[in-house]
């Protein structure tokens, strides 16, 4: 047993119960020097406080010893797994409990913290756990993850002080990782690198658009106007086009699905029934497309667009609803502002071609 890994092991859980060295000292009836010679390693508790100490603490013996580590490091990791595919298909209900779960028995899991930082939606429960991977772990993925998660959260909490302070803390867009790997690179590796950095761009700049101005906050949302919100919808759509040809999308089918959509519901609120139809249809053919890129191209396709060409298709899909692309649509279309569409030809041969594909995602198991 090392004696600095168990002292480490006691200080984490004692952090993570905000408790003082004071309180645990007087809960063990020990001095509070000794509490602070076996976090530093200096000395180890007697074996006959273990289980004491461990019940205080509310960890195992078998974790404050570092025993078993084999054991757990495979326990977690189908944990992980399993987690995973519930991800990737959309039952992220799922995954809440078996995170809880996992969490209370491996407290010291810097990757399932973040995991369940990641599902949960409450913004207390983020926060506590974001601001404890930030005070105890050193790894700088998980570091990174909790400082962007922590930033939302906060914001959306009203905390506009601390978002903005964590925000400053994260490396500026010029000073990623992606924008030095693709600087240092040589060979065929500078292709892949940066074939990576364009994604990532395209990604940052397609959010800035569609999420800032399409939806905005309350007070960017305001200075703009439906048509300018579709016209926004349109750019985006042109932006697809420039970086991709012949319907290489793949990833991006998705994005396409919304727009086209966003873009369908404002033709019809315009009475201009051949565009809405028109916009439909092609939401409509981005959303089974998108089915058959997640569901069965995803691991094996390859771009073939100049900027992209032989780059795989984006990495895995984040699936945030059980149901797949085509009920999405199949929703949207439920919407008042199609009501007049409704009786059309067109309108009914979509809402069929999406009805035969609709239902919950199937992802195939890595």
């Amino acid at each position: 047993m090392n004696p600095e890994t168990i002292g480490k092991n006691i200080r984490d859980a004692r952090r993570r119960k905000d408790m003082t060295q004071a309180i645990l000292a007087e809960r063990l009836n020990v001095t509070e020097s000794a509490i602070s010679q076996w976090e530093s390693g200096r000395t180890s508790p007697d074996l006959s406080l273990v289980p004491e100490l461990c019940g205080v603490l509310g960890i195992s013996a078998d974790w404050l010893l570092c025993v078993n580590t084999e054991k757990r490091a495979k326990e977690i990791e189908a944990i992980m797994k399993r987690v995973d595919d519930l991800g990737r298909n959309g039952r992220r209900r799922e995954m809440l409990p078996i995170l809880e779960e996992a969490y209370l028995r491996y407290p010291e899991s810097s990757e399932i913290a973040d995991w369940l930082m990641g599902t949960t939606k409450d913004l207390d429960r983020k926060i506590a756990i974001g601001e404890r991977l930030l005070a105890e772990c050193t790894e700088a993925r998980y570091r990174i993850s909790a400082m962007q998660t922590l930033i939302y959260a906060y914001q959306e909490k009203g905390n506009h002080r601390r978002a903005e302070e964590l925000a400053r803390q994260m490396p500026g867009l010029w000073t990623t990782s992606d924008v030095f790997l693709t600087h240092i690179a040589k060979g065929e590796n500078y292709q892949k690198q940066a074939q990576s950095l364009r994604f990532q761009l395209l990604n940052l700049l397609y959010e800035a658009m569609h999420y800032g101005i399409v939806y905005g906050d309350d007070e960017t949302e305001a200075s703009y106007s439906d048509d300018e919100r579709a016209q926004v919808a349109k750019k985006c759509v042109a932006l697809f086009e420039l970086f991709f040809e012949d319907g290489d999308y793949a990833f991006h089918h998705g994005s396409l699905e919304e727009e086209y959509l966003d873009l369908a519901t404002w033709h019809a609120r315009k009475g201009e029934t051949e565009n809405a139809l028109d916009c439909l249809g092609k939401a409509a053919a981005h959303a089974l497309r998108f089915i058959e890129y997640t569901e069965s191209e995803r691991g094996s396709y390859h771009h073939t667009s100049l900027l992209f060409r032989g780059a795989t298709g984006g990495g895995d899909v984040g699936l945030w609803s059980e149901q797949n692309s085509a009920s999405d649509v199949l929703d949207r279309m439920k919407k008042p502002a199609f009501d007049s569409l409704r009786e059309t030809p067109g309108f009914r041969e979509i809402e069929a071609r999406l009805t035969a594909a609709a239902g919950e995602w199937h992802v195939a198991e890595k």
